[in-house]
């Protein structure tokens, strides 16, 4: 890995080794301590929340899709939504506990260093606090359809566009200063380290969907993504001997910071196949590089009675191309349930990520400059072709009150951590897979819908760690697993209802309201279920 520099994180977390950090780390995390936050992993494409109402059925919307996700899964179904609205969505407090194994001797130690050197507490455990918004849209129509003589009937020929802000991947991991003695076999070990990364997906730009007939919709989107990934790993290590008070020693540095913006585009369609039943397609393309910076650096010494010391810093390109992707759908609607079953498949390819650097490598030893030479440092992480499946359910309890859930698979398509690994051959640090499930309510008012729910996320699988007790300092990886749950809190906002209601307080007030209508009946197909002929 390249490691990146980054700001401090407006997060809370804390962090505890040992078996007492769990319950410590909790405690500590709901007071709100100073730090960074975990998040979910580079290769896991369901990561990020999507949309509030979407993230709750298990991340389907290929076909009914009514939310800020809707033009990044199927911009088809932003037809469904009424005309000049603001569709925004955002995901609060959430909470995680990530479990890192032997964390701080993850691997084989140089005997004729350390000796039979074997730590106790090397496990660490860390929770997190986090708020971050993930959505905003604008929905509008420029053309109305002619209505048909059922108002919940498709308007033919009617037209809707968005324009859409939105983090469709996000991954965050560090902690800063953590702390970690030992003793074992005559030695004693004093260690500090800090370490925080950051992967987030940015798309933005507009959307535009067309009812050709009442069964079928089509539309697309075009988004310009931008891709940032930082990440700064600081580890420093003190190894004693108890018996003669000789002592050695290890510091390792290493940063990097890139952006990578690309331009992609969304097609699809929706087709109602029968009252009851709707199918939806959707294609990702394979995103175009535009343009891109990346700065790294990186340096480490060993002290053993002698200092050696490499370093190097530079600057060069980092391509993040976003895989291309299809998305199938399908759905039922009755009068107080609605199903969606949604498979999302990712291609692979060769370059997930590649991060390319002219450096300057400089090389000390006995206190005098040995080289110093220029060079290239090309890293590339590949990834193979993913299928994902999530499923989506909606339970009118009342006409304006209805429960949803879902569950959403999130396989990581990056290739494993194996071990001993060069701190300058792995651009990534973890490949984690995980599952999401969550469960909310819908609001359905005349004014918009108000959505609160949670998600429910685990993941497993392996992170990579430096080992500062070989020679040369390696990465080892270690099993790894996190437990977490997000607060969503999201909504719309119907700006035509906005604009009438305050036309008829200015009535009121002047004292020329019209009686107030008896229950109107919603105009945004979403707002009740589909009901048989």
């Amino acid at each position: 890995m390249l490691a990146p520099a980054m700001p401090p994180s407006p997060r809370a977390r804390v962090r505890r080794s040992g078996p007492r950090g769990a319950l410590l780390g909790i405690a500590g995390a709901l007071l709100g301590a100073l730090g960074a936050s975990a998040a979910h992993a580079q290769g896991r494409y369901e990561s990020a929340l999507l949309g509030g109402r979407s993230a709750l059925l298990g991340g389907t919307g290929v076909v009914l899709g009514v939310d800020g996700a809707a033009p990044f899964l199927n911009p088809a179904t932003i037809i469904r939504i009424e005309d000049r609205n603001i569709a925004f969505s955002s995901a609060f407090f959430r909470y995680a506990h990530r479990t890192l194994e032997a964390w701080h001797q993850p691997g084989p130690v140089d005997a004729a260093l350390y000796g039979d050197l074997r730590l106790d507490r090397a496990t660490v455990t860390d929770q997190g606090l986090d708020s971050l918004p993930d959505a905003t849209c604008y929905f509008f129509d420029v053309k109305r359809g002619a209505r048909d003589a059922e108002p919940r009937r498709a308007r033919v020929g009617r037209q809707t566009f968005a324009a859409c802000l939105a983090k469709t991947e996000e991954n965050e991991f560090g902690f800063d200063a953590l702390r970690f003695s030992g003793q074992s076999a005559s030695r004693r070990v004093n260690q500090a380290q800090t370490f925080r990364y950051a992967w987030g997906r940015f798309s933005a730009g507009p959307s535009w969907s067309y009812r050709a007939t009442e069964r079928l919709a089509v539309g697309v989107s075009l988004s310009a993504v931008r891709t940032r990934y930082t990440s700064a790993l600081d580890v420093a290590s003190l190894v004693e001997d108890t018996g003669t008070g000789a002592a050695s020693s290890v510091t390792y540095q290493a940063a990097l910071s890139g952006d990578s913006w690309d331009g992609l585009a969304h097609l699809g369609a929706t087709y109602r196949l029968s009252p009851v039943f709707s199918a939806g397609l959707s294609v990702r393309t394979p995103s175009v590089h535009l343009f891109d910076s990346l700065d790294a650096s990186h340096h480490d010494t060993r002290a053993t009675g002698t200092a050696a010391v490499r370093t190097w810093a530079g600057e060069g390109e980092f391509v993040a191309p976003s895989p291309a992707r299809l998305a199938v759908g399908a759905s039922a609607e009755w009068s107080r349930l609605r199903l969606e079953l949604d498979g999302f498949f990712y291609l692979g390819q060769r370059e997930f990520a590649r991060a390319s650097v002219d450096r300057e490598e400089i090389a000390v030893d006995g206190g005098a400059v040995t080289s110093r030479r220029r060079s290239r440092l090309d890293l590339v992480e590949g990834a193979a072709p993913i299928v994902n499946v999530g499923l989506g359910a909606e339970v009118f309890l009342t006409r304006d009150l209805s429960l949803l859930g879902g569950a959403v698979t999130d396989f990581n398509a990056l290739s494993g951590l194996r071990g001993p690994m060069s701190a300058e051959s792995k651009l990534f640090l973890e490949r984690m897979s995980g599952v999401h499930a969550s469960l909310g309510l819908v609001s359905y008012t005349r004014f918009g819908d108000l959505v609160f729910g949670a998600r429910f996320d685990y993941a497993a699988g392996q992170m990579a760690a430096v080992n500062a007790f070989a020679s040369p300092v390696r990465l080892d990886p270690i099993d790894c697993r996190e437990i977490g749950a997000t607060l969503v809190l999201a909504g719309r906002i119907s700006l035509r209802t906005v604009e009438d209601v305050a036309r008829e307080i200015g009535d009121a007030v002047e004292g020329s309201a019209a009686p107030p209508p008896e229950r109107a009946t919603p105009r945004e197909p979403m707002r009740a279920p589909a009901q048989e002929d």
